[in-house]
């Protein structure tokens, strides 16, 4: 194999294993760090925004238009906004199986992109949606908070967000230059973020969650190495083996949150393996089966 496509593959292979690594280690945060999940976001946001400025005053705008901006834009209050959900969701369920869930969020990517962008399905795409949807289905009946209303509420809430953003970022990225639109996406999610600050109980909460800053850069690095080496991938190699093997996320968030469990640090209410492993399993081959279109 030549130096660099195994270099390239290394990448494409490491950027799942770092976005599942953030999942664990917010779950961890979340149940065990933080006492006001809100309260954290909002120093989340804080790093979010100072980051965005700090790469906006690295960039050249002159040629950049309001009206190209706005799709990042409204990515970045998408994404922030889901931040809310997420940890209140990490608070209650098991990760493995909130990314799980979240991982049906390709099919509603396929569902817009059929309709607002002219993409035509094929017999595998079929095949592709009807694995999640009966992967998401079973994973679903595994999680106990899911069994209520407002729990279910919530996922679906967090699927739709997460699928909206992965079809803006689509739009965005033909327009304009991905340092560009990350930048605006971050201020975008920090703004958002500090929007929790007119809520009185969270706003006094926020000092006491500054001790938890180590936890947010953890986090922040994580995102950023998953990130860097998906486009780095993404660079070397054709897409869809990189979008292939970056949708093994949720397996890979399934056999870290069991590794957590050998070091003492009890992650999941449960512990069975093969009762998340099928599902997540099937799941992931509907995703695979996919992603040539997502």
């Amino acid at each position: 194999m030549n130096g660099s496509i195994f270099i390239f593959l290394v990448c494409a292979i490491c950027s799942p294993f770092f976005e599942a690594l953030m999942n664990i280690t917010d779950k961890y945060v979340i149940s065990s760090r933080v006492r006001k999940p809100m309260s954290y976001a909002v120093v989340e946001g804080a790093v979010n925004l100072i980051l965005g400025v700090m790469l906006a005053l690295c960039l050249d705008w002159s040629v950049v238009t309001l009206r190209v901006m706005l799709y990042p834009a409204i990515a970045g209050v998408i994404f922030g906004a889901q931040y809310y959900i997420y940890y209140h969701l990490l608070a209650k369920e098991d990760v493995s199986t909130v990314v799980g869930l979240i991982y049906l969020y390709p099919v509603i990517v396929a569902l817009l992109s059929f309709f607002f962008l002219g993409e035509k399905f094929s017999l595998i795409t079929y095949g592709g949606i009807t694995l999640i949807l009966v992967g998401g289905l079973m994973l679903s009946l595994k999680g106990g908070s899911f069994k209520g209303g407002a729990g279910l509420g919530y996922m679906a809430a967090m699927i739709l967000m997460v699928a909206l953003f992965e079809f803006i970022m689509k739009l965005a990225t033909t327009e304009l230059p991905v340092l560009h639109g990350l930048a605006i996406m971050l201020i975008c999610i920090g703004l958002t973020l500090e929007l929790a600050l007119f809520h009185k109980e969270t706003r006094n909460g926020v000092p006491a969650e500054f001790k938890n800053l180590k936890w947010v850069l953890l986090g922040q690095n994580l995102a950023l190495a998953g990130m860097a080496t998906l486009y780095f991938a993404m660079a070397g190699l054709p897409a869809t083996i990189v979008s292939t093997i970056a949708a093994t996320q949720p397996l890979a968030v399934l056999f870290l949150e069991k590794l957590s469990h050998s070091f003492g640090i009890k992650m999941c209410s449960d512990e069975r393996l093969l009762s998340k492993l099928i599902p997540v399993s099937i799941m992931v081959c509907g995703i695979i089966m996919l992603c040539e279109i997502i």
